[in-house]
């Protein structure tokens, strides 16, 4: 049976030991990820934890709406035991009607057939680490190779940092105008998924110097096999020397051989899609889902002026 709990009422430990377990598990999902991206969720949970699903809620003149929490990319339906588009329906279907608006994003182990609901397919890009470095690199692309070898070896230094604000500054100076419009509490979420990251050590911060100077870095969170990646920013210094291909490149190399899935988050941009196919990424695609129980004039509304479609997804 498929119950709504409040998330006060959530027992976490199984939370968390359910998503750890999914046949579809992923970072977005642990309890501590939720926490630290969005001020309200409750959930759906089925028996005792089998399958979950988080709510993620917000509240505009009056009204409860389900949306995507920033830089949450996928969330839907979480199980122990196969997923059926059967099963997706009637956790959907469960959802309960003080919820006037749904919007959110099924992960990759949602079938989209036969969901009505269903809007919009979006593209993710993956690459699994589980082969030598030397097989994976023979999947790069000619002109990767190519800017991989113009890089002397000793022209870069990189290191693990602790604190992100370095990077959240070149991001600023450097890559903000050209994303388009950030969510409002784009930095506030990243700093918490950060700290949060890193208090439960799945926490990469990766930056990489040249003669001293920060040229780009990158925050993986890792959970459930896999390691997101999750931010990421360069100086135009570092983007002339190919520094961002470079420190992936590096990434790959330190973590070839493992069970590792380096999770790309995307993109439906055309230009990133490309970047990350270069490394020899592969699809693994996700659906976005919507629901309306108001008026279409009220759905309008309440999407102008809190603009809570994510504009990275």
């Amino acid at each position: 049976m498929i119950c709504y709990v409040a998330h006060n009422e959530l027992d976490k430990d199984k939370w968390n030991a359910c998503i750890t377990r999914s046949i579809n598990g992923h970072v977005y999902a642990y309890s501590w990820y939720l926490d630290s991206t969005c001020e309200h969720w409750d959930a759906l949970v089925e028996d005792d934890y089998i399958a979950v699903m988080p709510l993620p809620f917000r509240k505009k003149a009056g009204f409860l709406y389900i949306f995507p929490p920033t830089l949450t990319q996928q969330l839907g339906v979480f199980s122990c035991e196969d997923i059926s588009a059967s099963k997706v329906e009637d956790f959907i279907h469960a959802i309960p009607s003080k919820f006037k608006y749904v919007e959110t994003l099924l992960n990759f182990g949602n079938p989209p057939e036969k969901i009505k609901a269903v809007k919009k397919k979006h593209i993710n890009l993956e690459l699994n680490l589980n082969k030598p470095y030397a097989e994976i690199q023979k999947m790069y692309s000619e002109n990767l190779h190519r800017n991989l070898k113009k890089i002397p070896d000793t022209f870069f230094s990189i290191r693990h940092e602790d604190k992100i604000e370095n990077l959240i500054q070149i991001f600023r100076d450097n890559n903000e105008t050209k994303i388009g419009t950030l969510p409002r509490d784009f930095y506030a979420v990243l700093r918490n998924i950060a700290e949060a990251a890193g208090r439960q050590s799945c926490g990469e911060l990766w930056h990489i110097y040249s003669s001293g100077k920060l040229q780009a870095g990158i925050l993986f969170v890792t959970g459930c096999g896999r390691a997101v990646f999750l931010f990421s920013a360069t100086t135009i210094s570092g983007k002339n020397h190919h520094a961002m291909p470079y420190l992936i490149d590096f990434f790959i190399r330190t973590h070839a051989g493992s069970q590792l899935i380096l999770d790309f988050e995307g993109s439906d941009n055309t230009g990133l899609a490309r970047f990350y196919r270069s490394f020899g990424a592969s699809e693994r695609n996700y659906q976005k889902i919507e629901i309306s129980r108001l008026p279409d004039f009220i759905i309008k509304f309440i999407k102008s002026v809190l603009k809570i479609k994510n504009k990275l997804l």
